[in-house]
């Protein structure tokens, strides 16, 4: 059991192997595309291939919302969805996200989501640092 509130499974579409790192790519069932950086070790270790089910394993403080359409960012993951749900807490607030059937869960502070306007149905990005996604198989 983890702590982490996203937990996607997945299939590894592709590994791309470098002498230090290696990129994984995760297609979720919904067509959700998910990169995550490893250690060559790691992925060695754990003896990931194409086709291995998998899981995209993200905590919530790492999802990153942003507003707009014209975002020139280095973060690897860029998944568009809509606000499901937002739940209001005293410092932070838990944002839910639909992106194309596929759930993610964002902790942001509340004066972010004031001062981005977030409302339920609205339409941002989750932002995601692959070297955030951790791969559990």
């Amino acid at each position: 059991m983890l702590s982490a509130r996203n937990q996607l499974p997945g299939i590894i579409k592709s590994i791309s192997r470098g002498a230090v790192n290696a990129e994984i790519i995760i297609i979720t069932p919904t067509g959700v595309e998910i990169s995550s950086i490893i250690t060559l070790g790691s992925c060695v270790r754990m003896n990931l291939e194409p086709g291995d089910n998998v899981f995209a394993v993200i905590k919530a403080s790492d999802v990153i919302i942003a507003v707009g359409s014209e975002l020139a960012i280095s973060c690897r993951n860029n998944i568009t969805g809509i606000i499901k749900k937002i739940n209001p807490g005293k410092v932070n607030d838990e944002i839910i996200i639909d992106a194309n059937r596929t759930e993610l869960v964002s902790v942001i502070t509340k004066s972010s989501v004031e001062r981005l306007k977030l409302v339920e149905n609205m339409e941002v990005s989750a932002l995601i640092k692959a070297s955030n996604v951790i791969i559990m198989k």
